[in-house]
């Protein structure tokens, strides 16, 4: 089959069209606007509009076909790099969208007759877009976690390539062999030209709707594992967490803290549900405040939190206990309704680095030291395996 450059303008057009109605409807099913997707819309269109006026040279005057398309290029490229900093949440400076599609139109319109010279100015304007969009890219670590980035990313090197093939060309004096509106043979450049603008478009396009897609499964994820009161991990969450603690140690113990706040009814019968939240809200900030950084705190179920602390032996897991028994009995918790002083209670469960231990008997020895240490007087913290009253000791968490 033999191809030449207006069957593949044609074509080229038709794939920015299906683009642009392809995110159009992806955005407006979206329930959040700020998103990037009606930007990113945006930019396919004004390419599908540059690409049709492109295949018009020659039939309607140059002001349209080459100043005005170009505009649009540069536009389109500029909303691409907004749509990429809305979806990452962040701004760029204005002069980043502004400066080049003015330095576009202004270049353009004094080359306006000098093919060699608009591809060498395409190569610097369009080229440090390009590097603008992939500068965000790789700048955001934050959305960096999924792969669905590296498409787009994908999309914008090819341009960068072909720009970079056109300013050869135009340099070398075989401009002719890169103007994409040459009725004759198609040459090399024009047709790498074209697989570039479509990969930017496809690539660009089902890697900028992947995006937002891994980004709200992630958010999904983290409000399906989150307690929405406290905003520390729920029970689904402490489990998954206490399970791959077990299954990750390697010779080394895991403990168990489960903790309850002593006598919180009364607080919630005195002074109403919202101040019982608030004092939860505090309490969660407290205990998350002298864990260690692989420590890991979620809240089992109304006024109990649980703690499972990886490689810890029981000495170390008792000190970490007292530590949290005192930071949350040394201050009173400020609410609306004045000052109120609390205690918690703690049972605490090891599974030792030689024992082969289940998840459902630590937490249930837990919850049994828990219960003996309520029944002892509440304000501290019993071991499970020691049917006795744990002495205060040095807290060694600052």
């Amino acid at each position: 089959m033999n191809l030449d450059p207006r069957t593949l303008l044609f074509s080229l057009m038709l794939t920015y069209g299906l683009s642009v109605l392809s995110m159009f409807v992806a955005a407006s099913s979206q329930s959040r606007t700020r998103d990037g997707m009606g930007k990113w819309a945006g930019a396919m269109f004004l390419l599908a509009l540059s690409w049709a006026l492109i295949a018009a040279r020659g039939k309607i005057p140059d002001v349209f076909s080459v100043i005005v398309s170009n505009g649009f290029i540069s536009s389109a490229y500029a909303l691409m790099l907004a749509a990429v900093y809305e979806f990452q949440r962040r701004q760029a400076p204005r002069w980043q969208y502004l400066v080049p599609v003015a330095l576009t139109l202004f270049m353009v319109a004094v080359l306006l007759d000098d093919i060699r010279g608009r591809f060498v100015w395409d190569f610097i304007i369009y080229g440090f877009q390009m590097a603008l969009i992939a500068r965000a890219l790789l700048t955001d670590r934050e959305n960096r976690a999924g792969r669905a980035w590296r498409l787009l990313l994908g999309g914008v090197a090819m341009m960068l390539l072909v720009l970079v093939a056109r300013a050869y060309v135009a340099l070398t004096g075989q401009v002719e062999f890169a103007q994409p509106q040459n009725t004759l043979v198609l040459q090399p450049i024009q047709f790498i030209g074209y697989i570039a603008a479509m990969a930017t478009a496809l690539l660009g396009s089902i890697g900028f709707v992947l995006m937002v897609k891994e980004r709200s499964d992630e958010e999904v994820m983290h409000l399906a594992m989150t307690d929405s009161l406290t905003q520390i991990p729920n029970r689904r969450a402490l489990m998954k967490s206490a399970e791959q603690a077990l299954a990750r140690r390697t010779g080394l113990p895991v403990a168990i803290l489960m903790i309850d706040l002593d006598h919180f009814k009364p607080v919630n019968d005195t002074y109403g549900h919202q101040t019982g939240d608030e004092v939860l809200r505090q309490a969660a900030g407290r205990l998350n405040g002298r864990l260690r950084q692989h420590d890991f705190l979620g809240r089992y179920g109304g006024e109990e939190f649980c703690v499972v602390a990886p490689d810890i032996d029981t000495k170390g897991a008792l000190i970490l206990a007292e530590s949290l028994r005192e930071k949350i009995a040394a201050t009173p918790f400020a609410t609306s309704h004045g000052e109120i002083s609390l205690s918690v209670s703690i049972g605490v469960s090891v599974c030792e680095a030689d024992a082969k231990c289940e998840l459902d008997e630590i937490l249930s020895q837990a919850d049994a030291a828990l219960y003996a240490a309520k029944q002892a007087g509440r304000n501290r913290v019993v071991r499970s395996d020691i049917d006795l009253v744990q002495e205060s000791q040095q807290p060694v968490y600052a």
